[in-house]
């Protein structure tokens, strides 16, 4: 008996708790989890102070300490015959979601993280309405993988390929990010830098204050725009709200370093604005505002980038 209390997970879902419990609790499980960024109390405050007011909490405590955490927004259906559904960590409303959270999950202990998250996603599933619908938004294809043991159907709304390079590899190695191209891509890739080295010598520069990151914000806003526009979903700097939480994240995260935007110049000319998080010694890439007013094949401008 003793030894199965040991492991025993028990979890509760609660409406509403207070925010200043909320915060300690999930900054103190922040230290003994891996999360990624966007499970990051900086990301996941700034989301709920931005754009959520009536939320549940789901928390997992295993011997009387927190071993897990998530929040739940419940998006009420717009017709009787629609499903209720239950949104992790997101709002269900379009205009507040294109903030876009990736690799979406539980905030877990690093002990036993599959246990614990089989019996969060348990908790949900016998608490909520059996005819609702639980939406995880995008995440590792094998996070949630408990989900079919639980009899239910997961439906896969869209996927797209992730890529990650290990810069310790390459240091190890002596090698630069360009020298682990392809010849061709190197190549086309010098060759565009000398194009754009004709305009001017070219520079990087890393915003170093809040206003000099809301100035590089400012200054993506059209590159972004002019390139992304005419897709669906539009870019987000055409959604108020986007820009509102992204203001409030730099005046957050610029100080510790979690939140770096560079510009990217060639003499006065800028050749993009990058929007990076820097978190538990990995580099999250954003977003990136190119300048594509060159139609030349011979500049390629996101090409060049891979370089710095």
């Amino acid at each position: 008996m003793k030894e199965r209390l040991k492991h025993h997970v028990a979890c509760e879902i609660f409406a509403n708790p207070c925010p200043v419990w909320l915060k300690q609790a999930w900054c103190e499980l922040e230290q003994r989890a891996e999360p990624n960024f966007f499970l990051s109390w900086l990301w996941i405050g700034t989301w709920l102070d931005s754009f959520v007011d009536d939320f549940w909490v789901i928390e997992a405590r295993k011997q009387g300490k927190t071993v897990g955490l998530g929040v739940i927004v419940k998006n009420p259906p717009h017709f009787p015959s629609f499903r209720e559904k239950y949104f992790l960590h997101r709002t269900g409303n379009l205009s507040h979601d294109q903030i876009w959270i990736e690799y979406n999950d539980f905030l877990l202990d690093t002990t036993e993280q599959e246990v614990i998250r089989q019996k969060m996603v348990e908790c949900l599933v016998y608490t909520i309405d059996r005819r609702g619908a639980i939406v995880i938004g995008a995440s590792l294809d094998e996070t949630f993988q408990c989900i079919s043991q639980l009899g239910l159907t997961k439906r896969k709304i869209w996927e797209t390929k992730n890529y990650a390079i290990d810069l310790t590899e390459l240091r190890s190695k002596g090698q630069t990010v360009l020298e682990s191209l392809s010849r061709n891509s190197r190549s086309q890739i010098l060759r565009s830098l000398r194009n754009y080295r004709q305009i001017g010598e070219i520079s990087l520069h890393k915003a170093q204050t809040v206003d000099e990151a809301k100035s590089l914000l400012i200054r993506a806003k059209p590159l972004h725009l002019a390139r992304w526009n005419e897709q669906h979903p539009k870019s987000g700097f055409a959604n108020h709200n986007f820009v509102t939480f992204h203001e409030r994240l730099i005046e957050r995260g610029i100080s510790s370093g979690a939140v770096e935007l560079y510009h990217v110049k060639a003499g006065n000319e800028t050749l993009s604005i990058i929007y990076n998080f820097h978190y538990n010694n990995r580099i999250y890439f954003y977003l990136c505002a190119i300048n594509y007013c060159h139609t030349s094949a011979q500049y390629k401008p996101a090409w060049c980038l891979t370089t710095y």
